[in-house]
């Protein structure tokens, strides 16, 4: 279970946490069919050490920014949305509630080659449509990719997620390009290289073996062997060019058509009643009440 020295604006059992950790933010279920995704913050105590203090304000800051900047961008994929990228429910909650969406872990083995084959082309097409939008995603990881009620993957978690005028942007692209080449060969293979490591320096060591060439990609994997090599090495273009080569490969090894772009739909999240934490203040109470204490505040726009 998570550390609970953090608390969310409402009071929901532990038990319903579904985050390993306070990160960017905390994700619990709030129903059989819905999650609920909120940020958190560490109490302003200052009987802390002062180190400790301030790695707390920092976490606390920074995921109500990025919380902020998630928010604005389901906004955004509300106008323009795509059939395998998250639509947030309408909810008077002043949260991110989402479907309940069953992760990959639990589903990949019950499904045919033609299926997982699928799901990769449905990733590429979220991640050029994402790219036409002019952002990358920033975070591309298995546990960032879940499956819906109707069998399709859907891509969500946009904490991270960065535009094209950000510096650090190019740099970013090719950061996803490594990490969709993984997350392809999960796909297809069922074995997530980097997620098996068991310790940091493992790790390390796992990614720099990638990035020269020296991965082995799996059998189930070798259709896409060349843009998994492409992808790891730092040889990979587009998202779009990504897309249409993966296309051509699983169309030549399935009958699986892409998926399209979903209409925009009207989402709606039958609220569950949920009692507020008092403990919680708005960021710039938060920001007041830290300063008090004499620490120097980030500012509000540094992690964006």
């Amino acid at each position: 279970m998570p550390d609970n020295t953090w608390f969310t604006p409402y009071k929901i059992p532990a038990s319903k946490c579904l985050s390993l950790g306070p990160s960017q933010g905390i994700v619990y279920q709030l129903t059989e069919h819905t999650v609920i995704k909120l940020p958190f913050q560490y109490e302003v105590n200052r009987a802390l050490d002062p180190e400790e203090a301030k790695e707390k304000i920092d976490m606390s800051l920074r995921s109500c920014a990025l919380f902020r900047k998630e928010s604005l961008f389901y906004d955004l994929l509300a106008k323009q949305s795509h059939s395998n990228l998250a639509q947030r429910l309408q909810s008077r909650h002043l949260a991110i509630v989402l479907p309940y969406y069953q992760p990959l872990e639990l589903v990949w083995s019950k499904q045919s080659k033609d299926t997982r084959f699928a799901w990769i082309q449905q990733l590429l097409s979220a991640l050029e449509w994402l790219e036409n939008l002019g952002y990358t995603h920033g975070d591309l990881q298995v546990r960032n990719m879940g499956i819906d009620i109707n069998n399709q993957l859907q891509l969500f978690d946009f904490g991270s997620v960065m535009q094209r005028d950000k510096e650090g942007f190019d740099e970013q692209v090719l950061e996803d390009h490594f990490f969709v080449a993984t997350c392809i060969h999960y796909l297809a293979s069922g074995e997530n290289l980097v997620a098996k490591a068991t310790s940091h320096s493992e790790v390390k060591r796992t990614l720099e073996m990638l990035k020269t060439g020296q991965g082995t990609v799996k059998p189930e994997a070798k259709e896409f062997e060349e843009v998994i090599q492409a992808g790891w090495t730092g040889a990979a273009t587009t998202f779009s060019l990504l897309c249409k080569t993966v296309t051509d490969i699983v169309q030549q090894s399935s009958s699986n058509k892409k998926n399209g772009i979903s209409a925009n739909p009207q989402l709606y999240c039958d609220d569950v009643a949920l009692e507020q934490d008092t403990r919680w203040l708005c960021e710039e109470d938060y920001r007041a009440a830290r300063m008090a204490e004499g620490f120097d505040i980030p500012e509000e726009d540094c992690w964006c």
